[in-house]
């Protein structure tokens, strides 16, 4: 997967146009001269984008005797099955269709439902970590591209919120298993001294217990570590707490699989703490 220069969404690497944005990709693209039209013109043309979007879900939505949410920007006119998945080549793979949601995935492709099961497995245990938490509300959004190889490369994206607090959980992978990325963020705000910002053994529980969740790890360990420096940081802080600026203080960790960071920022109330985890899925979780 790449990342679109345009809106910095991730896209698959052989995408020429971005199914997000809709900018092109390809070096040298010119834009085509504008034609003048007669009035007439404009207004055939004003009033078919006007009927098009209403007469195309009408008809897609009866293939299926059931309409499909606006959010497939690309897909197929009507339900398909996925044959054998080809020995991915990433380099030459294309994507065929786009899916903005999981019911629109689990609709028109006919044998997902082992995807679509899996997925709402994880999301029942993800469900069953937040609850353990008050007031939290959680926002899920989808991403699935379609290749040529018949591969699927999966985005799922957690979103989390509570007080002061902000929780990102973005997972990227795909059949062949070459892409397996998670990261997981959380921003903290309005924190007023260093003293708020220690962390402390029983610091953070949510968002270890995210990390904890999607790779099936018993320990944490790059978390302690970066803990302990973080802590370390107190003398520097209090010298620099009126001028840390946008890149802050901060440290990172890689004792285990997972890569942990934590950084200390500046904020328009108080400090910001915000705590970054890359690592990889337990793929056998979703494929």
């Amino acid at each position: 997967m790449k990342q679109c220069p345009y809106c910095k969404k991730k896209i698959p690497d052989s995408a020429k146009v971005c199914p997000h944005c809709g900018k092109s990709l390809e070096k040298g693209y010119k834009p085509m001269k504008r034609t003048s039209y007669s009035n007439t013109m404009y207004i055939i043309l004003a009033l078919f984008l006007i009927f098009s979007p209403m007469l195309s879900t009408f008809l897609f939505g009866s293939a299926l005797n059931e309409q499909v949410n606006e959010t497939v920007l690309s897909a197929p006119r009507k339900a398909i099955t996925l044959g054998t998945l080809n020995k991915a080549n990433i380099t030459q793979e294309k994507t065929e269709y786009y899916f903005g949601s999981l019911d629109d995935f689990d609709k028109l492709i006919t044998n997902s439902d082992k995807y679509v099961k899996k997925i709402k497995s994880f999301e029942n245990d993800l469900e069953a970590v937040v609850n353990k938490y008050n007031d939290v509300k959680l926002k899920k959004d989808y991403n699935f591209y379609v290749t040529d190889q018949n591969n699927i490369y999966s985005e799922l994206v957690y979103t989390l919120k509570l007080d002061n607090t902000d929780i990102s959980l973005e997972l990227n992978y795909d059949l062949s298993g070459r892409t397996n990325n998670v990261i997981v963020n959380q921003n903290t705000n309005g924190l007023p001294d260093f003293e708020a910002m220690k962390i402390k053994e029983d610091s953070y529980p949510l968002f270890k217990e995210l990390v904890l969740l999607v790779n099936d790890n018993q320990e944490y360990k790059s978390f302690d570590e970066a803990s302990k420096k973080i802590n370390d940081f107190e003398n520097s802080f209090n010298e620099r707490s009126d001028s840390l600026g946008n890149y802050g203080l901060g440290v990172s960790g890689s004792d285990d699989n997972s890569k942990t960071s934590m950084r200390i920022l500046s904020g328009n109330e108080g400090y910001r703490f915000r705590l970054t985890c890359k690592t990889k899925v337990n793929l056998d979780k979703f494929i």
